[in-house]
């Protein structure tokens, strides 16, 4: 009775599959994607797919997280295999064709037209790009996630706790939240790792810094474990997570913060500036050879001045937050995000125009406030033109040198500068050289004299002789000068700057 009743099932299940349209049979359509990893220069993504028709065309789409655009990319061709499937391959640059940072997530999906004119759309993937060849980890909170390889667990754990210190901070001052998260931080295991992800810059440049980390995207910072001009390993990971933030800030499609406050501010939230920033300043401020305010806006792309630049910048943000207040240093921000230009910022937040803030700032440090900018307009040009020029792959990276890093010098709560060890030195040796010069003159023309000879003349050439160990140093710019530094002060034309990210710190 039972296999009665189950031969006629078996047999209607039969015929109904017999009679089952062969189209209506046809698989639906599937996507089989690999992804091979060439760092740094590209990613090919490797498709095989099964359709229900013949492929006429091919796209695949892809974004960067955060970066909020689409971008897309064809194959060179395409090949049908076995049963109808197609496979092909394309290429996506992340180098130097089209720079992707390492720590970017892709999404992507396939696109694909059929001859009937129909597209079949697969369903969106992603991928995390890193360096290959390693066993990346993460750590992670709810605002960012550190990627490490190897035995550094410990220290990605230390950078995460103190980035979550550091948003508390910075976007307390800033009054600002993370536009993108989570805020991704590569770990690298040293600086060769590191500079093979880099986009590129100038040789020159290159050669003369040490890279320690950078800011390379809305959303992601590179990082190594080492000590960058401070005495604490962490102000790397502040200075450069504060770049997001000041962009977060500042920037908008109508506005953008200035390079001297973008880096200014990435130094204000380390626990100390460090006396490769805070030395070459005093030593500027002592000879009246600060850099120029309008010419501070584009960046600096000169080694010799790495450690002037940002120290300064340090300063100049430093001294607007003394006698502003907090409110008024993050209302500064906020007016140039709303599309102001940040001069014009400053005028509304401050009252000054640039050259008003310049001034008040020369004079905040001993210096005497300079001309109208209208008086010597020419000059003014060449020094724009010698001393900044804007970096162009978009990155931020930063610099720190510190040959010393356990002494810091030290500054006064009230915004003022107070003298460091090095320029008391400088000062009091240059004091003494001036008095041993003027006792030999005198001994000398004491001597011509007493003798009555010509060549008793040749004596009042010392002072010209001596006065070459005064405060004058060799050009940065790499012209020849007979001028030696006092001993004990190196010129910061002739130190290896170190690169925090940056870079200086990048950085």
């Amino acid at each position: 009775m039972r296999r009665a009743v189950l031969l006629p099932l078996v047999g209607f299940l039969v015929g109904l599959l017999v009679g089952f349209p062969a189209s209506s049979l046809a698989q639906s359509p599937s996507f089989s994607t690999t992804i091979e990893n060439e760092f740094p220069q590209f990613l090919y993504f490797r498709l095989v797919a099964s359709v229900p028709d013949e492929v006429t065309d091919v796209t695949l789409r892809y974004r960067v997280t955060g970066a909020g655009t689409l971008a897309r990319a064809k194959p060179e061709s395409f090949q049908v295999i076995a049963n109808g499937d197609i496979q092909l391959v394309v290429r996506v640059p992340t180098g130097t064709l089209g720079f992707i940072p390492v720590g970017s997530e892709l999404v992507y999906y396939w696109e694909l037209t059929l001859a009937d004119g129909t597209a079949v759309v697969s369903d969106e993937a992603s991928y995390v790009y890193l360096p290959p060849g390693k066993e990346w980890q993460s750590v992670s909170n709810d605002f960012m996630r550190v990627y490490y390889h190897g035995n550094q667990e410990s220290t990605a754990l230390r950078f995460l706790e103190d980035g979550k210190r550091t948003y508390q901070r910075m976007g307390k001052l800033l009054q600002t939240e993370l536009e993108v998260v989570p805020v991704i931080a590569v770990l690298f295991a040293n600086e060769s790792d590191l500079e093979e992800a880099q986009p590129r810059r100038s040789e020159v440049y290159d050669a003369a810094t040490v890279l320690c980390g950078s800011q390379v995207a809305i959303n992601i910072i590179f990082l190594i474990d080492r000590s960058c001009g401070t005495r604490d390993r962490s102000d790397t990971l502040r200075h450069e997570f504060t770049h997001i933030l000041t962009k977060a800030a500042g920037e908008s499609g109508l506005g953008q913060v200035p390079s001297w406050l973008d880096e200014g501010t990435a130094v204000y939230s380390q626990t100390e500036p460090g006396d490769g920033f805070l030395d070459p300043f005093e030593i500027a401020a002592i000879r009246d050879q600060l850099i120029p305010f309008r010419t501070m806006i584009g960046g600096n792309t000169n080694p010799n001045k790495v450690g002037l630049y940002y120290g300064q910048s340090y300063q100049m943000v430093r001294f607007l937050i003394d006698t502003g207040g907090e409110a008024e240093f993050a209302r500064l921000f906020a007016t140039i995000k709303e599309g102001n230009r940040f001069d014009k910022a400053i005028e509304i937040v401050y009252g000054w125009t640039l050259d008003e803030f310049e001034n008040e700032f020369r004079v905040h440090h001993g210096l005497s406030r300079k001309p109208s900018p209208a008086a010597t307009p020419g000059r003014e040009q060449s020094e724009a033109t010698r001393e900044s020029t804007p970096q162009s792959d978009g990155s931020q990276s930063t610099v720190p040198p510190n040959p010393n890093p356990g002494q810091a010098i030290s500054t006064s709560s009230g915004g003022g500068r107070e003298i460091s060890k090095v320029a008391l030195g400088f000062i009091a040796g240059a004091a003494i050289l001036g008095l041993f010069a003027t006792g030999v003159f005198l001994l000398s023309v004491m001597l011509g004299n007493r003798r009555q000879k010509p060549e008793a003349t040749e004596g009042e050439g010392l002072p010209a002789a001596v006065s070459s160990v005064s405060l004058s140093r060799k050009s940065s710019l790499g012209a020849n000068s007979p001028t030696k530094e006092p001993p004990g002060l190196e010129s910061p034309s002739e130190s290896k700057a170190e690169f925090d990210e940056w870079g200086p710190s990048s950085d």
